[in-house]
């Protein structure tokens, strides 16, 4: 009011007055929205972290207080995060029970194993016929790095070099499309890989066919680097099914095992 009356003595129209307080308003809204965003956009990354270093394990619970507490934030951007997470295929949200991580069956894992090799091939062939020097010599790099962390035995170390490289690969690709899809997949996968590349010698044999796959992509030969980088990944999915198997974890998410091909008496 005071404004207003102020706005009279010195001959303001008061209705440019009241346009002036709409628009500071509009902007504070503007302003708090961004930063909730950018909140939930953290809450989402922190939380998909979480779960791809296993600390939240397939079927976990993720508990909504406990997370607003360690992040000092309200639940709300904690709930909105699992929203996020949950359309990426990583959480699944079940009516009173809340926010689990998502787990997937035995079945789940190898059709997203299968899906991940038949894009595989595509992808060697568009990184074999586009990729620059510049990243050739980074995935050199990172095969380098990959025989160091294996003769280390150090699976966490590889795990990270191993996602840097097919990251790396399908960026050459020049097709943004697909490399999303993949990275989508392999994040799905990641919490059941570890399986895999940690058994029975599989970072070794692991980045043995890395190298396969770069020569291949370094001779700018298409169609063998399209069938390696499909037989890595089919080969990814054999090695984990064959861990599972060895340590007594086949059965995942109270699936029944298929049927063996063995005559019935």
């Amino acid at each position: 009011m005071g404004r207003l009356l102020t706005a009279v003595a010195t001959g303001q129209r008061p209705s440019a007055i009241v346009d002036k307080e709409r628009q500071k308003r509009r902007k504070c809204r503007q302003m708090q929205g961004q930063n909730q965003e950018s909140v939930v956009d953290r809450l989402e990354r922190e939380l998909e972290d979480l779960i791809l270093k296993g600390e939240y394990g397939p079927g976990d619970r993720i508990k909504e207080n406990a997370l607003a507490a360690r992040f000092g934030v309200s639940r709300a951007p904690v709930r909105e995060a699992c929203r996020l997470l949950q359309r990426s295929g990583l959480v699944d949200i079940v009516p009173n029970q809340g926010a689990l991580v998502r787990a997937l069956s035995l079945h789940e894992i190898v059709n997203l194993f299968d899906i991940r090799g038949c894009l595989a091939r595509l992808a060697g062939e568009q990184a074999a016929s586009s990729v620059t020097r510049e990243q050739l010599a980074k995935l050199r790099t990172l095969v380098v790095e990959m025989d160091e962390a294996s003769r280390d035995a150090n699976a966490a170390r590889y795990i990270e070099l191993n996602i840097a490289f097919h990251a790396h690969l399908y960026e050459a690709t020049g097709n943004g499309r697909l490399a999303a899809l993949d990275e989508q997949m392999g994040k799905e996968l990641r919490i059941y890989r570890r399986h895999g590349l940690a058994f029975g010698g599989g970072l070794a044999v692991s980045n043995v066919e890395h190298r396969t796959i770069l020569a291949a992509v370094e001779r700018g030969d298409c169609t063998k680097a399209g069938i390696e980088l499909e037989k890595h990944i089919l080969n990814g999915r054999d090695r984990f099914i064959r861990a599972m198997s060895a340590t007594g974890q086949l059965v995942l998410n109270n699936e029944i095992p298929a049927k063996s091909n063995r005559k019935r008496s």
